[in-house]
């Protein structure tokens, strides 16, 4: 495999899913600013309460699914193989979710005389909310596993805009923001089913399904890859999002509702970037080692490494100097906390986003165990911290947790993934991005003294800021291949498009 054109290739995947990426981001962080002027912070911490039980329900009853068809859909080529692969699949989808909705209504009506009528329908709409969810998480797999790019960076965008217009036309047509997120849940619903419809229409997976052809074959190759995963989930989900599970009963909704909107501002950011490099270079990394080439796949990891840090760095560096406008502008006032969370937390996102790559010596070996190690440790750290302090200092010690725990969570990843797989930190190219990044700070923070903090200002200072950052880069030739394959492949489009264009 050339070297040079799979680093196209990756160079390629990463431009296109970076700017849709920074779109959807610029839509999150209207969505959490809308929302907190939306919802008291009680209200809004129902919501965070709400969305976070969502992304632990699926990602253990679900995880090991999504995560096997993401591993394996290009190993099953051709109709017939990809019959047994997507009616398995699906098979499973639908079991697992059928149980979840009889057993769910069941319940939520067996005990619905013990609740208020909203609460009853609030618990119906989380169960759908679940299933619309999970089944968007398994489509998106899907597209990113096989490369179609514009589809699934279309679709992406029309989601968070579609749920940001849907919930604010909700919020002041019906007036349902004063006691319950309904709004909100809805919205999501409405759009992930929609989500559902075109992606599944567009892939033509129906095509693939059918029920008889379940195979148990393809079902024991999921349950080899998955199943020490199961774990790696569970403490996955304590070490990620147990702080909300300690904070509420403590504190109350209302301050878990500070919490969250601050936190979700460094996780809108850090995810869309860790998303953005990861589906731009992992299919990639796949296929080299699916070719049996050890030295290339360690090449290209740590490739991926280094293009995570040029574009996650400068992201922390601007989250940390700008945190306590972003947190004024973007907030309302009941939210506002001077942007200590904001920072904390994006320092634990940087080193879970780093952790993620390391982590690919096991999850590329199918070996699960040590990952999962790794999660328990971490987690409890995370865990024991939270449920000690917070009673004592605050929700603001959950975002040290965070920081920390993650820390303890890349620091064991690296050392431990080595024995497999080796990444490559280049010290010249970390100097080089770390230099770039301390002019670019000093040079946002000088724009941030000289002009007011407003929403006209703060665009044009992140701006300034990219340009200082991109600058150093350049002059300092750290950037020069990106910027050929870039100039490259911009050219190439060109002219294939003027040729389609002659008669």
């Amino acid at each position: 495999m050339n070297t040079n054109e799979v680093k196209k290739i990756m160079v390629k995947d990463t431009m296109l899913y970076l700017p849709a990426r920074i779109i959807e981001g610029a839509i999150g962080l209207l969505t959490i600013s809308l929302y907190t002027r939306f919802f008291a912070p009680d209200v809004y911490g129902t919501y965070g309460i709400i969305t976070t039980t969502v992304n632990i329900s699926s990602l253990l009853l679900l995880g090991w699914l999504i995560q096997s068809v993401f591993r394996y859909v290009n190993d099953f080529d051709g109709n017939k193989k990809k019959v047994l692969f997507f009616s398995t699949s699906f098979t499973l989808w639908v079991l697992i979710n059928g149980v979840i909705l009889s057993g769910g209504l069941a319940g939520i009506f067996l005990f619905s005389r013990s609740n208020e009528a909203w609460l009853t329908q609030l618990y119906i709409l989380v169960i759908f909310m679940f299933i619309s969810y999970n089944t968007t998480q398994i489509l998106i797999n899907v597209l990113s596993a096989t490369r179609r790019t514009k589809l699934l960076l279309g679709l992406s965008i029309f989601s968070v805009a579609a749920k940001l217009l849907l919930t604010t036309f909700f919020v002041y047509y019906f007036k349902t923001n004063s006691t319950t997120p309904a709004a909100a849940v809805i919205s999501h619903i409405i759009v992930d089913a929609i989500f559902i419809l075109i992606a599944v229409q567009r892939t033509r997976i129906y095509r693939y399904i059918t029920f008889r052809l379940f195979s148990k074959k393809v079902l024991r190759k999921f349950l080899v890859y998955s199943m020490p995963l199961v774990g790696v989930n569970i403490t996955m989900s304590m070490l990620t999002l147990s702080d909300r599970y300690v904070i509420t009963p403590i504190l109350g909704t209302e301050k878990m509702g500070i919490y969250h909107a601050n936190y979700s501002i460094s996780s809108s950011v850090f995810t869309l970037i860790l998303v953005a490099v990861m589906r731009g270079v992992y299919p990639v990394i796949l296929k080299t080692w699916r070719l049996n080439n050890k030295p290339q796949t360690e090449h290209f990891l740590s490739q991926a490494v280094r293009y995570f840090l040029l574009i996650s760095m400068p992201a922390f560096t601007g989250i940390c100097i700008l945190s306590d406008t972003i947190s004024k502008l973007f907030l309302d006032p009941k939210f506002y906390e001077q942007g200590f969370v904001i920072i904390w937390v994006a320092a634990g996102m940087l080193f879970f986003g780093l952790a993620e790559y390391s982590n690919k010596a096991w999850e590329l070996t199918s070996n699960t165990k040590p990952l999962f190690y790794n999660t328990v440790i971490s987690a409890v750290i995370n865990l024991g911290i939270n449920i000690i302090f917070i009673p004592i200092y605050g929700y603001r010690v959950a975002a040290v947790s965070t920081a920390f725990s993650y820390f303890v969570y890349l620091t064991l990843s690296l050392v431990r993934s080595r024995k497999i797989l080796k990444i490559d930190f280049s010290i010249k190219s970390l100097s080089r991005i770390f230099f770039s990044c301390a002019v670019m700070g000093i040079s946002v923070f000088l724009a941030v003294e000289y002009l007011s903090s407003s929403f006209i200002a703060l665009p044009f200072i992140i701006l300034f800021g990219i340009v200082v950052y991109f600058v150093c880069l350049y002059v300092s030739r750290e950037i020069d291949n990106e910027v050929k394959y870039a100039v490259n492949w911009l050219k190439d489009k060109k002219i294939r498009k003027n040729k389609q264009e002659l008669p």
